[in-house]
């Protein structure tokens, strides 16, 4: 959309301030597993995350995910008081009339999300994954919630942590995630989010992979038995004490920087998805440290005769 702009505010209008004793002046309400994978690989990708609100643009993955999910969850929810799966034919029907359109349409349309390949095809991936973890694996599940919101303080940390459990049954929590291959074991991030769920919930949390193959695969604990994450009751002590090392962190680069000057570049050195975790970083244009990608030599000369360089962005 081009040529959009809000109107003035009214005379007088100011934003609401955050109140007097709010923590980093009310830049940040809560904390997340994912929030705080972001600040361990990058703390400037942390900032221009959750300082400064910009928000990556959605990957075709995140859309398809999403759509998964809410599928998937459309029949678990009915299924809390049912105890019945509903027809594979009718998850399939709800993925494409209710569930990828929902998933478009929250990921800011089709053309704003990174396709890796036709999004007919990722639609296509979708059904053909719903459809295979519902056949294979919702039959041995049977939840008491869904899409449950976990929300816990820390003792010492003025904000709150919040995430979010796929589905949750009488023994374990599950967190379903779907990619182009098969996990069979937990990385860190997965296990980092497993661990703050279990301390919190008090229940393992179990993780399920579905891979987007022409077959697809799944793995779960029933086939892979390194897919559980469950600390010992002991530990929560010293997952408080990680936790709260986090929030200091943040309190830390808040006070010395600010929230507009950048923070540490760690991404640099840092790897994501098995390659370096800057070429997965939505944020590089606004980067300091990729700045010379957006530099050019201009026309124009200093007074010492020196072409003049720009950087855009």
């Amino acid at each position: 959309m081009s040529g959009f702009s809000l109107p003035p505010a009214p005379e007088g209008f100011a934003p609401p301030a955050p109140p007097p004793d709010a923590w980093l002046d009310g830049y940040i309400q809560h904390f997340s597993p994912s929030s705080i994978r972001m600040l361990k690989i990058c703390p400037e990708q942390y900032r221009q995350r959750y300082i400064l609100g910009r928000k990556e643009r959605p990957g075709e993955a995140l859309t398809l995910g999403s759509a998964v999910h809410k599928a998937l969850g459309f029949n678990f929810e009915q299924k809390i008081v049912s105890h019945e799966d509903v027809a594979p034919d009718v998850v399939v029907e709800y993925f494409h009339d209710k569930a990828w359109p929902d998933a478009l349409q929250s990921d800011g349309g089709e053309s704003e999300i990174r396709w890796d390949s036709k999004p007919d095809d990722a639609r296509r991936d979708g059904e053909r994954v719903t459809r295979a973890y519902h056949v294979a694996v919702a039959p041995r599940i049977q939840p008491v919630a869904v899409e449950r919101r976990v929300d816990f303080m820390v003792p010492g940390i003025a904000v709150p942590f919040i995430g979010y459990i796929d589905w949750e049954e009488e023994t374990h929590q599950t967190d379903l995630k779907t990619g182009k291959q098969v996990t069979r074991k937990p990385d860190s991030n997965w296990r980092f989010q497993g661990t703050i769920y279990t301390a919190f919930t008090g229940k393992p949390t179990h993780f399920h992979s579905l891979s987007r193959a022409k077959t697809p695969s799944i793995a779960t604990p029933l086939e892979s038995p390194d897919m559980v994450v469950s600390p010992h009751a002991a530990q929560v002590e010293q997952i408080e004490r990680v936790l709260r090392d986090y929030a200091a962190q943040v309190e830390f680069y808040f006070e010395r920087y600010g929230p507009n000057d950048p923070w540490p570049t760690t991404g640099l050195f840092m790897d994501y998805r098995g390659g370096g975790a800057c070429l997965y970083c939505g944020f590089r244009k606004h980067c300091i440290a990729w700045a010379h990608e957006r530099t050019v030599v201009t026309d124009m000369t200093d007074i010492n005769g020196q072409p003049i360089q720009v950087t855009l962005g």
